[in-house]
């Protein structure tokens, strides 16, 4: 439901005046900066008085951190991994980023703007570009067991078709 609302507010982005470069300005003041922000005030002082009580919540499944800084230092590199009920500001942020030339290109029939080569075919390319970028993150950085391989760029292409065919329809 939470995507579903934030999906139906972002029809209400002005695709045709500001573009894309304002909209993903406007999700990284309203997603990536407070998820940072929720990362150093909530998550990791959860995680650090939370060790004795959870396995997870320590750096190495095993051993408590008596020092605060001490814990910062070793739990930061792995934090991506321990993300807890945050994992929905990137995760959105990431969706918007995907989904944001099928809006422009939505709100450009939704206006009844006719098919224009160029500018249409600029939001095709910028989709292709995006999901193009996307597969550089989905491929090397997820390495445990060859994820990123295994499920995530399937998916990926998976993904690209079916935008493809909202494209067509």
């Amino acid at each position: 439901m939470f995507f579903y609302i934030s999906g139906m507010g972002s029809t209400f982005f002005n695709t045709e005046g500001k573009g894309f470069f304002l909209f993903t300005w406007n999700k990284i003041t309203r997603l990536l900066i407070p998820f940072v922000i929720a990362i150093f005030v909530f998550l990791i002082p959860r995680l650090y008085f939370g060790q004795p009580y959870e396995e997870w919540c320590r750096y190495d499944k095993k051993t408590e951190v008596g020092d605060y800084w001490e814990f910062n230092k070793l739990i930061i590199p792995g934090i991506m991994s321990r993300l807890s009920w945050l994992w929905y500001l990137p995760a959105l942020f990431i969706d918007c980023m995907i989904t944001y030339p099928l809006l422009a290109w939505s709100v450009r029939r939704s206006q009844k703007i006719p098919f224009n080569g160029r500018d249409d075919g600029n939001i095709v390319f910028l989709q292709l570009g995006i999901l193009v970028a996307w597969c550089y993150p989905a491929f090397y950085l997820d390495t445990d067991d060859d994820y990123g391989q295994r499920f995530l760029l399937p998916s990926i292409l998976t993904l690209a078709i079916i935008i493809m065919l909202f494209y067509v329809v």
